[in-house]
């Protein structure tokens, strides 16, 4: 996790310095001395963790806390305690109190670490549950198709057969168009006409592939991306 230091004493720097170097996940990107040094620094680079410490010049750590609505994950470190629930009340990750031991700063370096690793857990799952699936429209009805079931796709002029093993959908859509919607790796274009699904392909010929029983032809075209596919699991 990229980590900055923001606090206006030297030695706070030192110690939380030393406490990051010992800490496989935290990568130090930058060391700020005050509120407008640290916007500076999080505009210009990608920051997932913020060590603040409460008493800075000019603008306190609270008041930057209330100044945004999104931040990085922040722990708070400072010599003072009188400010804990309203971090809390914040959002913080958890509140150090200075001097704290390197077992104690490490114990909150691990709760932003999990939580940041949850939360991208969290967005993968999301964004593979939206893309197993699509919703195509045929016969004036918006059907939902799961991604696995399609075992290939053929033009037809103006409109699309989409193929499964147990139905087959005409669709007025582009193949540009539907490849764009699918946007899963394990699909190809195998020829003008034609998209095929990895998954359900069964054996691979000179000029064409079998999908089940249909014979798929193969142009010159687009032969070069399915001959480094099947490379690639030789």
């Amino acid at each position: 996790m990229n980590c900055i230091i923001v606090d206006d004493e030297e030695l706070a720097h030192h110690v939380i310095e030393e406490y990051i170097s010992r800490i496989p996940f935290l990568n130090l990107v930058a060391n700020c001395y005050d509120i407008q040094e640290t916007i500076g620094v999080l505009q210009n680079n990608s920051v997932d963790l913020i060590f603040l410490d409460i008493n800075l010049p000019n603008i306190s750590g609270i008041e930057f806390l209330k100044s945004f609505n999104k931040l990085p994950n922040v722990i708070i470190t400072t010599a003072y305690d009188n400010c804990a629930i309203q971090g809390f009340e914040m959002d913080v990750i958890d509140y150090l109190l200075k001097p704290f031991s390197f077992e104690r700063f490490l114990k909150a370096a691990y709760k932003s670490f999990n939580l940041t690793n949850n939360k991208k857990l969290l967005q993968e799952t999301t964004s593979a549950i939206r893309e197993s699936f699509i919703f195509v429209r045929s016969n004036n009805e918006d059907v939902k198709l799961n991604l696995e079931e399609i075992t290939r796709i053929n033009a037809l002029k103006d409109y699309i057969i989409i193929y499964t093993n147990t139905r087959k959908l005409i669709v007025h859509q582009t193949m540009k168009s539907i490849m764009e919607k699918i946007n899963y790796e394990n699909f190809i274009r195998v020829h003008n006409s034609h998209i095929v699904s990895l998954h359900h392909l069964q054996s691979v010929g000179k000029n064409s592939i079998m999908i089940g029983d249909e014979r798929i032809p193969v142009s010159e075209k687009y032969k070069p991306f399915l001959t480094g596919i099947i490379e690639r699991y030789k």
